[in-house]
């Protein structure tokens, strides 16, 4: 029976070519666009899935109590690895994640500014990634092996075997020779962590003295524990809270510091813990984005029923003679439900194609890497869709032809303005709805990445040029710093003579990077901590970003001392000290900082991202006095300068070609490495920018599949009063007068629709501002705007209708049958 069904089927959505192909067009378009934002869902929730032993590894984190609650951070103390492989390797595997940039080259070969994570051996058993070839190193007298990933491998040896060859790294003021003992998988699309090349840890202690590996207050990478042996998450907490207890002299400070367990399946979509190293996304976006997906469908269904029943005239001889040779309502609604199969089967396999084509564009969009493999996960979601699609465009169409009454359809009696008129037009007012709940949502969220774009952050940011430093070899974080400024200094020195260079400087941090020291002391007069931001910056650091100095002044290296024990903080940093004057006051911390003393308050700049509010921050020149008084000291990138320069030019392009020469009579091999401050920004707003950019596309897109459907109802009304217009026609009136009959009766429904979208969309935006430390208002326009664009859209479609039914010879129309 179902296949005679499919055959009638195929032959009346053949019959009406016209009915199909719109109905095609919009059911694909739908697909397409609601595949890729479910697929891209999925892909999100499913990170770190991968591993097999998912469910028992967890990121460790450090738990701080202080004033303002309970604070937990990834960054961990290298010393908490030591003690826990000598107190718990029966019942924990743990590893160190500490990622690094460091020179690395063939011999005789150009030097990149590359990735090395430093790992445990733990940390090839503990995850799911896959050894491809070689093995992994196991111990500390395997410090020399490393492993890399393809994308490294390809990068160093083309296509030849990495394995046994020789890559040279500067972890010291040598290059250091180490050979390729292992090739690993690239890190899998939908993995928290990320790796290049991978170093066992045991070289930490190149890297880093013996007091900041032992220090339980210095920070440095994530660390990973595996619970095993009956191990539970409270136990491992009360077991090294107990490490600290014995470790730390003062009880207070003991019963503020421990170390807890975030799930691995947590890390990817929980934004109230800091990202530290692991990708995080905000699961408030996923919702976003399924409940774009869900109204893109829904309104494509809407539009299937819709011009289903506007073809209804066609088909009702059709149900009249079938009924009347005995068909049954079940035949019939088996018969018309077959079409709704075809069509939605048709446009799910084009929709599915049209979504592969465009999966790369939609991945760029993203900075994802989404595919489409049909895994069991992307099955179930298309089947799930296919039956949705096919089961709500086509219950309702199919009841209402199955329902139309032989004797009415045959005597042509028919009135296609009865049954479930006011259903018909709900439906078409939830499509206006979706619309201009989309349309609003857009116009919000690009006027507020245009105000965070555009915002005065306090401080430069056009036409400088960033240029990173080759990590240097040293040992301890003071030694690194101060390298890193000696070699700048060279460079600086020669781009002072370039008239296209109107100033330079040298810092570890600005905008769009995660180099801002995380520190703090704690007061001897007080019982919390103070924790703020630092940057080391040279002496024309405020100068050349435009910093307002409202109190003190700048550096000078006329005076000396600016440079061992000077600071300048910011407006938030003196409201955090209660300091009513700064100049001249000293710092003061439990554990004695040296000589110290504010010379200047610069007007509080944004140097974090607009999802924050500005922090406490102080700039200092030199770190050595002021890292003796700190108490805890957080870093989630290396200290490294870099080299800002502020440019006038415009060919670009050329000057940097210059620079680079430069660059490479005085270093040699070593990477220029550079960005613009602008793109470095616009680096932390991508997620927001790329889904404003999504809704838009939906938007777009669900405004094409509306107008299908308004055409539709506008057919259907115009169809069933014909003779009406006809008659109106005899009696004068004018297409004007017959347009504005019609447009009546629809910008009632377009009014319902878009009026009620208009709280909604107002609380959405309200939610998705939250995000935001500056936003812009929702004012009145925004939705006025959304208003004017339902109202326009309506009245365009409506009147073309109207006005094709008006240029048709009345006397056609009267015509009885």
């Amino acid at each position: 029976m179902w296949i005679n069904y499919l055959k009638v089927g195929f032959r009346n959505l053949l019959k009406h070519r016209s009915y199909t192909l719109i109905n095609l067009i919009g059911l694909t378009v739908g697909v397409a666009v609601t595949t890729l934002l479910f697929f891209y869902v999925q892909f999100q929730v499913s990170f770190d899935s991968f591993h097999p032993d998912q469910p028992n590894l967890y990121r460790v984190l450090r738990v701080q109590n202080g004033n303002q609650g309970e604070f937990r951070f990834p960054s961990l103390p290298l010393v908490l690895g030591t003690v826990i492989e000598e107190n718990l390797a029966d019942r924990v595997d743990y590893t160190n994640f500490v990622p690094n940039n460091f020179l690395v080259k063939r011999a005789n070969g150009d030097g990149f500014n590359q990735s090395v994570t430093l790992v445990s051996s733990d940390f090839f058993e503990m995850f799911g990634y896959q050894m491809l070839q070689g093995v992994y190193p196991k111990s500390r007298e395997e410090r020399a092996g490393i492993v890399l990933s393809k994308t490294a491998a390809t990068r160093f040896f083309g296509e030849e075997n990495p394995i046994g060859q020789e890559l040279q790294i500067r972890l010291t003021d040598e290059l250091l020779n180490y050979e390729v003992i292992g090739l690993i998988e690239d890190t899998p699309g939908n993995s928290s962590l990320s790796y290049e090349i991978l170093m066992h840890d045991s070289n930490l202690e190149i890297l880093f003295t013996e007091n900041m590996r032992s220090h339980w207050y210095m920070s440095f990478g994530d660390g990973y524990a595996r619970l095993k042996n009956g191990m539970t998450p409270v136990q491992f907490e009360q077991v090294t809270k107990d490490f600290v207890k014995r470790n730390f002299q003062d009880p207070k400070e003991a019963a503020n510091y421990g170390f807890g367990l975030q799930e691995l399946s947590d890390m990817h979509l929980n934004i109230e813990v800091p990202s530290g190293i692991a990708t995080v996304v905000n699961p408030r976006i996923l919702w976003i984005l399924s409940g774009v997906a869900v109204l893109i469908i829904l309104i494509a269904c809407i539009n299937f029923t819709t011009m289903a029943i506007g073809n209804s005239a066609s088909r009702s001889k059709e149900v009249g003679v079938r009924k009347t040779m005995g068909a049954g309502f079940g035949q019939l609604f088996g018969q018309f439900m077959a079409e709704s199969v075809i069509l939605t089967a048709v446009s799910m396999g084009l929709g599915v194609m049209l979504a592969y084509l465009f999966l790369p564009v939609f991945n760029s969009l993203m900075q994802t890497r989404m595919e489409i493999n049909f895994e069991a996960n992307q099955l179930i979601i298309l089947l799930g869709l296919g039956l949705f699609i096919a089961w709500v465009a086509g219950c309702y169409p199919s009841i209402f032809l199955a329902s139309f009454r032989p004797v009415q359809v045959l005597k042509s009696n028919l009135s296609l303005r009865f049954g479930k008129q006011n259903l018909r037009m709900s439906m078409l007012a939830l499509q206006f709805f979706i619309c201009t709940l989309l349309v609003t949502c857009t116009l919000v969220m690009v006027k507020q990445m245009k105000t965070v774009e555009n915002f005065d952050l306090g401080a430069a940011k056009s036409d400088i040029i960033q240029v990173q430093v080759p990590p240097p070899a040293a040992q301890g974080l003071v030694e690194q710093i101060q390298k890193s400024f000696d070699y700048a200094q060279p460079f600086k020195n020669e781009l002072r003579k370039l008239p296209e260079v109107l100033h330079t400087s040298i810092a570890t941090a600005m905008y769009g990077d995660n180099s801002w020291f995380s520190v703090g002391f704690r007061n001897p007069d007080q019982e919390e901590g103070i924790d703020f931001h630092l940057n080391i910056v040279d002496e024309d650091f405020v100068e050349f970003f435009n910093l307002d100095l409202i109190e003190g002044r700048n550096f000078t290296t006329n005076n000396p001392s600016d440079l061992s024990n000077a600071f300048v903080m910011n407006e938030s940093m003196k409201k955090l000290l209660g300091w009513d004057e700064a100049f001249g006051k000293s710092l003061e911390s439990e554990r004695p900082f040296g000589e110290n003393r504010a010379i200047g308050v610069v007007k509080d700049f944004h140097y974090e991202s607009l999802f924050q509010q500005v922090e406490p921050a102080i700039l200092i020149m030199k770190p050595d006095h002021f890292f003796k008084g700190f108490r805890n000291l957080t870093m989630e990138d290396q200290m490294i300068a870099k080299i800002y320069i502020k440019v006038k030019s415009e060919d670009k392009q050329a000057l940097i070609q210059r620079l680079e020469g430069i660059w490479k009579d005085l270093y040699g091999s070593d990477p220029f490495d550079y960005s613009f401050i602008e793109d470095e920004i616009a680096r932390e707003y991508e997620q927001a920018n790329s889904l404003s950019s999504l809704v838009t596309i939906a938007a777009l897109v669900a405004l094409v599949i509306a107008g299908m459907g308004l055409f539709a109802m506008a057919s259907l009304a115009i169809t069933s009063r014909l003779k009406e217009i006809g008659i109106r026609r005899v009696m004068g009136a004018t297409t004007q007068e017959i347009s504005l009959l019609f447009n009546r009766q629809f910008l009632k429904v377009t009014l319902v629709g878009v009026l009620t979208s208009i709280p909604v969309s107002y609380c959405l935006m309200q939610i998705w501002l939250e995000d935001f430390a500056v936003k812009v208002p929702l004012g009145a326009g925004v939705f006025l705007l959304s208003l004017l664009v339902g109202v326009i859209f309506s009245i365009l479609i409506v009147s073309l209708e109207t006005i094709k039914a008006t240029w048709i010879n009345p006397t056609k129309l009267l015509r009885s049958e």
